[in-house]
């Protein structure tokens, strides 16, 4: 999985970001105030077999890493609230008919 051009930006990035599994369609969604550290921070994590999702490690461990990218869905103003975006992200993808990762 190759860095995505997004996360080699040096300024701090509020956003909703999204890991997806490119085999089923899955997707995981979450809130950052710092995408580019989040986004090293989520990588660790599958890496070593230590994300807090059960599901979305168990696919990753069992597809590897060239089956899934993490991308900024939607960026954020510093006046937007992450929990509600992320909220609206989810109902967004779910009417979608996407299957989310808890």
């Amino acid at each position: 999985m190759p860095i995505p051009k997004e996360f080699l930006r040096l300024d701090k990035i509020r956003a909703i970001c999204i890991i997806k599994n490119l085999k089923t369609d899955e997707i995981y969604l979450y809130k950052t105030e710092d995408a580019v550290k989040s986004y090293k921070d989520e990588r660790f994590k599958l890496d070593l077999g230590m994300h807090p999702s059960k599901k979305l490690q168990e696919a990753y461990t069992a597809l590897g890493l060239e089956l899934f990218t993490i991308e900024i869905e939607r960026e954020a103003n510093e006046n937007e609230d992450l929990a509600s975006l992320l909220e609206e992200r989810k109902k967004y993808y779910l009417d979608k008919g996407y299957s989310l990762y808890n």
